[in-house]
This record gives structure tokens, sequence and C-alpha cells, in this order.
């Protein structure tokens, strides 16, 4: 004797998902991504201080310094504009009286030695530029 009715067996030969349990992940899967996904703001909301400092300066003035390091009678040279100085104590004297918001640019030769960029690299350091960087000249 079957006292159950007959839709009841329909179903239970199909299989049902418990909906409570879905409803547990998809609420694990959207916490999940909401701890682990970074928001930043986009380029175009810059700080207004970032803002005016642009538009007061111009456009050389946001240029780096560039360090050329050459070796020039089998010693290691730094020309920066027109002052060129064999010595690197004498290279951060010239550099701590540039800007420094720009950045300096050190660019080496084929010539100069490792130890001669490495100097110039050190005294950019030691003058105070937080923006230094590391540039081959370009080959002819």
């Amino acid at each position: 004797m079957k006292f159950r009715p007959k839709h009841e067996d329909m179903g239970a030969s199909t299989g049902t998902l418990p909906m409570a349990s879905m409803i547990d992940v998809v609420f694990l899967l959207l916490v999940f991504f909401l701890v682990t996904s970074t928001f930043s703001t986009s380029e175009d909301r810059l700080n207004a201080a970032a803002k005016a400092q642009r538009t007061g300066t111009g456009a050389s003035d946001l240029t780096p310094q560039i360090v050329d390091v050459m070796e020039r009678d089998g010693k290691d040279v730094y020309v920066i504009g027109e002052t060129a100085t064999g010595d690197p104590a004498a290279l951060r004297r010239v550099l701590q009286a540039l800007p420094k918001e720009p950045g300096v640019a050190i660019r080496v030769h084929d010539d100069a030695t490792v130890a001669g960029a490495a100097a110039a690299l050190q005294a950019a350091r030691d003058a105070g530029f937080e923006k230094r960087s590391y540039v081959p000249a370009a080959t002819r």
C-alpha cells in the first residue's frame, strides 16, 4: 500500500537542490570577492594640490636632470649641462643646487666603468634626489 501522493514520488526521483545551501554559497562568494578586490580612485580624480602645481610650472621644469658618465683620459668624468667634473663629491655639490622634484637620469656611455656609474647614482642619492634612474647612452 502506498500512502504518498504521486507528485512527491516524481520530485524525489528527479532530485532537488536545497535552496538554503545555494544562498549560503552565493553569499560566501560575494563576501570573498568584496574582501579580495581592491578599489582605487581613477586618474581623473587627482587631488587639488597636484592640479594646482601642474598649472604653475612650465614643461621645461618637469624634465629630469641628466648626468652623463663617460671616460676621458682613462678617468670617469661626470657631465651635467656645461659642468664637467671627475670627482663624485663635486658632482654631489652640483646636484644639491638643482631642484629635486623632476628627478635625475644617469646616462652612462659605453666607455664608462661600472664604478663610475655607481658613484654617480650614489652622488644623486646623497644630494637628495628621490627619483633616480639609470639610462644607457644610445649607440650610434
